[in-house]
């Protein structure tokens, strides 16, 4: 009785150390599934002294360092719609999907010099958005696609776009 109480205690300890170790393995296989965090912020001025702003804050979750490639920002549309807007086109060539998806403005916020993160690093890469119709987004949402030197390209979360970036190059004048 004694040895059959001993081997279920075993038993119970082995079952536990599976689970932890699977626990482990997971997360270990996500960082490397996902080792950057790109998040979007912006900033609106709407007394005229400063320019907007849009910035993407980029993590390495790695334990590793990373370079960054490139930064893009651009405007989109809600899964929805975009869903939406392919059962219409069905028949569109897929070359042509980027078209479909993004709208036309985009912001690249690296230059030539790839950016490098120690693990555990955050960094803010900021760029002003200037009064022209150039820069108008006619998109309700935006994203943004952070490619590393390895040839991966993380998204970050969509989010609504500001409703005063559709009006640049009309926002402050006065209505007739």
């Amino acid at each position: 009785m004694r040895w059959n109480m001993f081997d279920e205690f075993l038993k119970i300890c082995g079952a536990i150390s599976l689970f932890g170790a699977t626990l482990v393995l997971l997360y270990k296989g996500y960082r490397l599934l996902f080792p950057v965090k790109a998040c979007i912020s912006y900033t609106l001025n709407f007394d005229g002294t400063h320019p907007d702003s849009l910035s993407i804050t980029i993590t390495n979750r790695s334990t590793v360092s990373i370079y960054v490639r490139a930064c893009t920002v651009r405007s989109t549309y809600s899964l929805l719609t975009l869903a939406i807007k392919h059962l219409r086109r069905p028949l569109l060539s897929p070359r042509l999907y980027p078209n479909l998806r993004y709208n036309s403005a985009v912001y690249e916020l690296v230059g030539d010099e790839p950016i490098k993160l120690e693990p555990g690093q955050l960094v803010e890469l900021k760029r002003e958005i200037y009064e022209h119709p150039l820069h108008a987004l006619y998109g309700p949402m935006l994203i943004a696609f952070v490619q590393l030197t390895t040839g991966r390209v993380v998204r970050s979360k969509r989010i609504q776009s500001p409703p005063a970036w559709r009006l640049i190059g009309r926002r402050n004048r006065a209505h007739a």
